[in-house]
């Protein structure tokens, strides 16, 4: 049985990069060019205000790059700068109504990109599919979750609202 985890989690760490390929690819080809971690750092600000401290350690980088990153989402006019209201001291990051349908726009992208490639993919498998991420979800939401000090389950950018 270890084999087969084994085996399992480097299946499961080839195919991340090919995803993540995929979807930075899409990104830069956009009518709004950006890099994952920038879309990361809208994603993370679509749930929630947060400061450049939570940003930087949900990233796993510096203050100084985080802060880099910031500032051109800021620049960009996507997300702006605003005091806390339990103290003064304290910059809160949020998204600006266009970061919000920035966000909207490209999670409508990348999702409908990731579906087409699934459409190969017969319904038994797909279903077969589904429940493997359910079980992945199990594994790895609750360490997102935990990392990122939210309280509800993972869900992409929701791209129900447009048309």
């Amino acid at each position: 049985m270890d084999t087969n985890r084994h085996q399992i989690a480097v299946a499961i760490l080839q195919i991340i990069p090919s995803v993540m390929r995929l979807l930075a690819a899409e990104l830069r080809q956009g009518n709004t060019p950006m890099q994952p971690p920038q879309l990361g750092v809208l994603t993370l600000l679509a749930e929630k205000s947060r400061n450049l401290s939570e940003l930087a350690e949900q990233h796993a980088v510096s203050l100084p790059t985080m802060s880099s990153t910031v500032s051109k989402l800021v620049a960009a006019g996507w997300i702006e700068r605003q005091r806390s209201q339990q103290d003064r001291r304290v910059v809160m990051l949020a998204l600006t109504p266009t970061g919000q349908a920035i966000v909207q726009e490209i999670g409508q992208k990348l999702v409908a990109q990731v579906a087409d490639h699934l459409s190969a993919i017969s319904d038994n498998d797909l279903k077969t599919l589904e429940d493997g991420l359910a079980i992945l979800q199990t594994v790895y939401v609750p360490f997102s979750l935990k990392n990122s000090g939210a309280t509800s389950e993972f869900s992409p950018p929701n791209t129900e609202k447009l048309p």
